[in-house]
């Protein structure tokens, strides 16, 4: 078989590019992500599901692919675009000009630096494949949607270039021009929709054709690598499962091979390389059956038979029809086979994860604390540890005498079902003191503790609902608000079998009151339902949109107006001022040490610094200096600066405490902590009968010289996050330290209605965990980028401040 080694193939990549009229289109495999199909482009392999946590971490591609093909036989290849060809193939390319690909609120700069050097290689000829990977068009999408003014302009730059490569390039050239995945109308991709897998496939060329056998309207995208490599006249990927596209190779110019005869080789070419790697695969694992192999290996024969029959182009076209059929159905049988799911396994791990949090909750919620660690010094591990050994020593038994053929399997199995009767031993052992234990905790316990459990368990079993994944965020803030209501409504309710005169002692030292209780619960409440005002409709929620428009450009970024900016800062200013106000309240900001000075004037400086950031971006482009870019970026990298000294001061320094010079017997200017010694001394004054000797000191802060901390900390934090959420939505950072604040309030001054001893103060509400539980799930949902994200496209604007500011 002769090569064509003199034909040169430019490879074009567009993200989205279904604005030409294309002879085929692409069909990409899920998941539709970029990492994943360029994998897909360049091997001929089926990436997974599980491959698109490497779509943010992507390591070098060590499988058999075209590009390592190509060095193989001394071509050189050129590249340009997306870095995360650079991170898949480092150390590849002759010329590498890469662009960082994550900053998708920029939509020129990866596509202006492609053309800058594409028409220039174009004029080079030490290359034999050249890649320009354009961005514009996939970052549109992510900011604005396919349907926005700016989709059509970047799509009518893409024309443009297509246009000015098919006038520039020569006869010994072609051009390929293909969507790596597609979009929803939403502008996302990585699933498996329509119009997620389906992208436009384009090819030019000077030169003939090869007739097209079969009229085709889609093709896989891995039927690129076989189609690129038959082309350059390089060995098929090994791990390849494309199917050679003939309509795709150019005529054949030497007279001594026919079309359909070069056709015919290459095809067949095609069909050893797939039956090689099914080989190759079957002897290092049992996923194909035996039959299945052996009916492939049958038909395999039977093609290299009749191979020697075909004397022309009409029989060359009833033999292709077998030849494509066999290799479907070879990567049919790879499809099925490597999709599916053990469910046995699946069930059989579940029912064990499930039993070993059972067994453990009911050991560590039945037992008391300080019986756990007499249990685990006692003989219980040892006895553990040979058990599990014996089991697994069983297991190898059992495989050695083939009675099992998966050793890894049965070894989790046994091992999983002895922990299991282990638990359940323990438990009997210890049953006596579990249900005593339990018998007194019932004693305590009231309606609100079985509601919240019953709120767990609905909880869990809705996410087995499409409905409940759906409208998640009105549940989670039915659930919450009700939570905390009923809580909030146990305190009040309940009576305490405890001393009265104790009990009021400690109530009157917080100095907290039922209408009190009642009156912050209904704040958080409050707070919680203000957050409703950055939801943002999800894709399914048709109710939600007036027009199919809106749906389309739910991932639009988000203008604010001037009264939302000005209200956006006025709520910052508002928060430092408030927690300003309590600490120095609380006798925190009395002193003069540099952590407490930072406190007191940086957090209003961040704002100052925050709210000057929010107007220069709001500035037009045409009333910007030449640079504009300079002086917004120093202003974030001072506010980025500013916090990170802030909380690392608060790390190195904690104590913000003030000791008035009163007494000289303890100095505040020690290296060790004296909070511990000022609490004996002072617990000392009131418990000794005897008059003190020695002056007793006056501390501004003690009280709360430990959650100040966390308090600065969280300041800090609200405003970075501020910063990065963007005017539009910085308010819910404050909501969210808000209502966490209150929540810890509420739940402290339940836990100290309810004990009766200091040991109890160690045991927490089942209230308390179901709170946070849904307080993270709910704010993840506007806070996070998950889809139901609030009114902003979060985006990368951090990344954005470093690569500009690097620049």
């Amino acid at each position: 078989m002769h090569s064509l080694k003199s034909a040169t193939c430019l490879m074009n990549f567009i993200l989205v590019c279904f604005i030409l009229r294309y002879d085929d289109m692409s069909k990409a495999d899920p998941p539709t992500t970029t990492m994943q199909r360029l994998k897909a482009l360049t091997t001929g392999s089926l990436p997974t599901f599980i491959d698109a946590g490497s779509n943010f971490a992507t390591s070098e591609i060590n499988e058999d692919n075209i590009i390592d093909q190509l060095l193989r036989n001394n071509y050189n290849v050129v590249f340009m675009g997306d870095d995360t060809w650079s991170g898949l193939y480092p150390n590849r390319f002759i010329r590498n000009y890469p662009y960082p690909s994550f900053n998708v609120w920029d939509l020129d700069t990866v596509d202006n630096g492609v053309k800058n050097h594409l028409y220039k290689e174009l004029n080079h000829t030490d290359w034999s494949l050249l890649i320009g990977h354009f961005l514009g068009v996939d970052h549109c999408g992510h900011r604005y949607g396919p349907n926005h003014p700016e989709m059509e302009r970047k799509l009518g730059e893409i024309n443009t270039v297509i246009e000015n490569v098919i006038e520039q390039i020569d006869e010994n050239t072609m051009l390929f021009v293909i969507g790596d995945h597609g979009m929803t109308n939403t502008g996302d991709h990585g699933g498996e929709s329509v119009d997620e897998v389906t992208a436009g496939l384009f090819i030019y060329s000077k030169q003939p054709l090869l007739k097209t056998l079969e009229e085709k309207d889609t093709v896989k995208q891995v039927d690129l690598v076989p189609t690129l490599s038959t082309i350059l006249g390089v060995s098929i990927p090994f791990q390849n499962l494309g199917i050679l596209m003939l309509d795709c190779l150019p005529m054949t110019k030497i007279s001594e091979i026919e079309n359909w005869q070069l056709a015919l080789y290459s095809s067949w070419a095609n069909v050893q390389q797939v039956l090689n790697y099914i080989k190759e695969y079957s002897k290092t694992t049992d996923t194909f059956s035996e039959d299945s192999l052996r009916t492939f290996y049958y038909k395999y024969s039977a093609l290299n038979e009749e191979i020697q029959s075909i004397r022309n182009e009409e029989s060359f076209k009833l033999y292709y029809k077998q030849l494509t059929g066999f290799i479907f159905d070879l990567r049919t049988l790879c499809e099925k086979v490597w999709i599916q799911f053990d469910s046995f396994s699946m069930s059989r791990g579940l029912l064990f994860l499930f039993l070993s949090i059972f067994f453990i909750y009911i050991i560590t919620d039945g037992i008391p604390v300080n019986r756990l660690p007499e249990i685990f010094m006692s003989s219980f591990l040892m006895y553990s540890y040979v058990m599990l050994f014996l089991a697994a020593a069983f297991g190898s038994l059992l495989y050695y005498f083939e009675y099992v053929d998966n050793l890894l399997s049965f070894t989790f199995f046994s091992t999983g079902l002895v922990s299991q009767v282990m638990l359940t031993m323990l438990i009997i052992q210890n049953w006596e003191i579990i249900t005593l234990n339990w018998y007194s905790k019932s004693r305590r316990e009231q309606i609100p503790n079985l509601i919240c459990r019953l709120v767990i368990v609905f909880n869990l079993c809705g996410l087995f609902s499409n409905s409940y994944i759906i409208e998640e965020s009105s549940v989670l803030l039915f659930l919450l608000v009700s939570v905390i209501l009923v809580g909030t409504m146990g305190i009040i309710s309940s009576s305490h079998n405890v001393d009265v005169r104790n009990k009021t002692t400690v109530t009157n030292n917080f100095k907290w009151s039922k209408i009190t209780l009642l009156i912050l619960a209904a704040m958080v409440a409050a707070i919680v339902r203000a957050s409703m005002y950055f939801w943002r409709c999800r894709e399914e929620q048709q109710w939600c949109f007036t027009s199919p428009h809106e749906i389309s450009n739910i991932t639009a970024k988000i203008e604010t107006t001037k009264l939302q900016w000005v209200i956006t800062v006025i709520c910052l200013a508002v928060f430092v001022f408030a927690t300003k106000e309590w600490l120095r309240n609380c006798g925190n900001l009395n002193g003069y040490s540099f952590t407490i000075c930072l406190v007191k004037f940086l957090p209003t400086a961040i704002v100052v610094c925050i709210a000057g950031y929010w107007v220069l971006k709001r500035v037009p482009p045409s009333k910007k200096q030449l640079n504009p870019l300079k002086s917004v970026n120093v202003l974030a990298w001072t506010i980025y600066g500013l916090t990170t000294s802030g909380i690392l001061t608060v790390i190195l320094n904690p104590l913000c405490t003030y000791i008035v010079p009163n007494s000289d017997s303890i100095s505040a200017g020690t290296k060790e902590n004296i909070i511990p010694k000022l609490f004996r001394k002072l617990k000392g004054s009131f418990t000794e009968k005897k008059k003190p000797t020695e002056d007793i000191p006056v501390i501004c802060g003690l009280a709360t010289v430990y959650s100040s901390v966390f308090v600065i900390i969280g300041v800090y934090l609200t405003l970075l996050f501020g910063l990065l959420l963007g005017d539009a939505v910085a308010p819910s950072a404050v909501i969210m330290f808000m209502t966490g604040a209150f929540v810890l309030i509420i739940m402290s001054v339940l836990r100290i209605e309810k004990v009766n001893s200091i040991e109890e103060l160690f045991d927490v509400p089942n209230i308390s965990i179901l709170v946070w539980i849904i307080l993270s799930q709910y704010f993840f949902l506007w806070i996070s980028t998950s889809a139901n994200v609030s009114k902003h496209c979060m985006g990368v604007r951090f990344y954005w401040h470093v690569r500009s500011f690097l620049k």
